[in-house]
């Protein structure tokens, strides 16, 4: 028998003797079998066979990672799939990106392939102004020689690509807080790595810059975030220092995560290095407490600082030699821990511009309690927030704050405080807290205008429906309504803010008894005062 031969339909519905292949079928039916098709490695091969089915394709191929926003210029991973990068790298339509961010997955052959296509992407196209990169805690495990060369290389490639916000983040993405982020390694250009072990590259200057930084599109970048902990070692500490000193001149707002430094010392080598006139945003983290930081002489060279955060640092006394004054004309924002905020909230330091103090509470009540006798001598500063891991740590602070209080002098002092933040602690924490104790705690800011809580510092109880718990917030909102008479608005976490003033005309609002109950426990705590 012979075998019948298949007929092709061409465009305008003329048959040839030929088989037919995809490529013949219209648009719709292509996208319909490519939709159908599971095998993402398949889909991204056939988008290579032509033009036209690169176009029909690849937007299949990206839709499949969540990828929608690619033609507006923004890309964001955190779980890529193989080959995503690579596709990226050949999507002719992708001319042009404003944010990148991605997160290296999967084996050693994995991330190769992703470092190689990314080189290669950014080569392609014009300079991506953001571009935040992270990978994971294994990577230490796989070849570390043959990944972090070409890493260093994916560096060096950036660095000299125009990129003007680099992010070196942890496998989430989070930045470091009380949220505390995982670990992370991320490598050092070469050139770094030969001018800090004393051998000589022939791609660097002499004057220390990168290689190829006559590159048409380099500018210089504003914004450098090394929330990496695993980066502070000594080995990487050339590369921190080079870019420090290669965008100094650019560079608005520094982030640096650090974590077990106090035995290598590398931080205070990176912080008498810096030299940053146009700095205005400064953050350095650490998980655990450090010490022996010579803060005061990096901060007075610096001025420029309006926002600076502090976590985990501690500052360092020598009995023998007084603290030099601290000068911070522009300081609006102050984030640290209670002994570090002590230290910069001084009579001798000057920080005429600052209004937000945010304090990182550690358990150290007698440190916090001295912490606000120094707020109370900074009338410009009106806004408070406390944060902490253990919800505990509320409940003991307000305790020593209000026990300690004897002759109210904290309470006359802090007038000028109108914004009272306490953070959401983490509920995996277990810990209890007293309403009654928050709210006594809060009478010692008389003019207090907004305040926003956790809900757990109002009532810890965990299954309550949204009814109940916008019951639990109004109330609290009455009974302070009824003795704050300067009190605003009151915010609980996601519900709704409430608006005190609203609370006040409501018809009956005096005769509440919430607001009988109130002024009964106010009293009582005035009782309580007089007999401590």
């Amino acid at each position: 028998m012979k075998r019948q031969r298949r007929r092709k339909v061409g465009p305008v519905g003329q048959t040839s003797s030929a088989y037919a292949t995809i490529t013949d079928l219209p648009n719709e039916l292509v996208e319909k079998i490519v939709e159908d098709v599971d095998d993402d490695g398949s889909i991204f091969r056939l988008s290579l066979t032509c033009k036209r089915l690169h176009f029909l394709v690849l937007p299949t191929f990206f839709s499949r990672s969540d990828l929608e926003d690619l033609q507006n210029g923004f890309f964001r991973c955190h779980d890529p799939g193989p080959n995503l990068l690579e596709a990226l790298r050949m999507a002719l339509f992708v001319r042009h990106l404003s944010t990148f961010t991605f997160y290296f997955t999967g084996g050693i052959e994995q991330v190769m392939s992703d470092i190689l296509s990314l080189r290669g992407l950014l080569a392609r196209i014009p300079p991506v102004g953001t571009i935040h990169l992270g990978l994971p805690d294994y990577i230490w495990n796989l070849d570390r020689e043959r990944w972090g060369k070409a890493f260093l290389k994916l560096l060096e490639s950036i660095a000299n690509s125009g990129c003007r916000d680099l992010g070196l983040l942890n496998p989430r993405g989070y930045p470091p807080s009380y949220d505390f982020c995982d670990n992370l390694y991320v490598a050092t250009p070469l050139s770094a790595i030969a001018k800090s072990t004393g051998a000589k590259s022939r791609g660097t200057r002499k004057s220390g810059r990168l290689r190829n930084a006559t590159h048409p599109h380099s500018t210089g970048m504003s914004t450098i975030k090394l929330l990496s902990s695993s980066l502070f070692q000594p080995f990487f500490m050339g590369w921190i220092i080079h870019m420090l000193e290669v965008n100094q001149d650019s560079l608005v707002c520094i982030q640096l995560n650090v974590a077990s430094i106090y035995q290598t010392g590398i931080l205070p080598s990176i912080l008498d290095s810096m030299n940053l006139p146009a700095v205005k945003e400064v953050e350095i983290s650490s998980r655990f407490h450090i010490s022996g930081v010579d803060m005061c002489s990096f901060l007075n060279r610096h001025p420029s600082i309006n926002s600076l955060h502090l976590d985990g640092i501690l500052p360092f006394k020598d009995p023998q030699i007084p603290d030099p004054p601290i000068i911070l004309p522009y300081l609006t924002q102050l984030t640290a821990l209670p002994p570090m905020l002590t230290s910069l909230l001084q009579h001798r330091n000057m920080v005429p511009l600052l209004s937000s103090v945010h304090v990182l509470l550690n358990g150290n009540h007698e440190s916090e309690l001295d912490l606000l006798v120094a707020v109370a001598t900074h009338n410009h500063i009106s806004s408070l927030q406390f944060s902490t891991v253990l919800v505990n740590d509320f409940s003991l602070a307000f305790e020593s704050y209000i026990r300690e209080d004897k002759s109210t002098r904290i309470i006359t002092s802090l007038a000028h405080i109108r914004s009272v933040v306490l953070n959401k602690p983490d509920p995996v924490h277990p810990g209890k807290s007293s309403p009654l104790t928050v709210k006594r705690w809060l009478y010692l800011f008389p003019h207090l205008e907004h305040v926003t809580l956790s809900f757990r510092l109002l009532d810890d109880r965990v299954k309550l429906s949204d009814e109940e718990r916008h019951g639990v917030v109004i109330e609290f909102a009455t009974q302070f309504a009824a003795d704050r008479p300067t009190m605003k608005t009151l915010s609980v976490e996601s519900l709704p803010a409430v608006n005190l003033d609203d609370l006040r005309r409501m018809p009956g609002f005096k005769n509440t008894p919430a607001a009988g109950s109130r002024k009964s426990n106010r009293a009582l705590h005035r009782k309580e005062c007089s007999c401590k």
